[in-house]
């Protein structure tokens, strides 16, 4: 009985070394697998596919659930994966993320490729926080907002006549508006004579 736990438990043993040797040469063999395939698609980017796409954020460590957003947001924005493929290439992952989130089009994402240029970051990244935001109790802006309960056009009401409308105008020689002015501590201005007056003057001085 004693010989036949000790077997049971070299064997066990002996599993899980031969298992914790052969993942690392796994995870190595799959990682030499991508870097091939990214080394093809340098060459042929017409073979991209968004779970290529997918890939290349993954290994540059964007977080799984933002990786499974920028796809549904691509899908849906009618986003190409080869397009993304070059975006990513030339500008990085991370700001695939930012245009993605900021509902950038495809027209304009070729654009800026074909001439070398780059968007607006800094109002980008507005763009793209606002609509990854959410509220205090976790509900998207987008889910919150719901832009069919505005009421058409045909719905609205307005009023007729105009006629009956009007407003209370204030009575200028009110003075109870007046109340709260601070007292008035000075002399004020000093007299003056209109100019009218000195014209009639002769006292004035003659000028050479």
């Amino acid at each position: 009985m004693l010989l036949g736990l000790c077997l049971i438990t070299v064997a066990l043993l002996g599993w899980r070394l031969t298992a914790t040797a052969a993942r690392p040469d796994r995870q190595v063999s799959g990682q030499r697998d991508l870097d091939r395939r990214f080394r093809q698609l340098h060459h042929h980017p017409e073979r991209v596919t968004f779970h290529d796409v997918e890939n290349l954020m993954l290994s540059d460590s964007v977080p799984a659930a933002t990786v499974a957003r920028v796809l549904a947001r691509s899908a849906a924005q009618h986003l190409t994966a080869r397009t993304m493929w070059r975006w990513a290439a030339v500008h990085g992952t991370s700001r695939l993320v930012t245009v993605v989130d900021a509902g950038v089009a495809e027209d304009t994402l070729l654009d800026h490729l074909d001439a070398g240029t780059s968007p607006d970051w800094t109002m980008l990244h507005l763009f793209a926080g606002l609509a990854t935001a959410t509220t205090p109790a976790g509900v998207p802006l987008d889910e919150l907002i719901d832009l069919d309960a505005v009421p058409d056009y045909d719905d609205l009401t307005f009023l007729d006549d105009l006629t009956d409308w009007s407003t209370a105008s204030p009575d200028p020689f009110e003075l109870r508006q007046f109340d709260n002015l601070p007292p008035i501590t000075g002399p004020g201005l000093a007299p003056y004579r209109p100019v009218a007056e000195w014209e009639g003057d002769g006292d004035w001085p003659e000028v050479a």
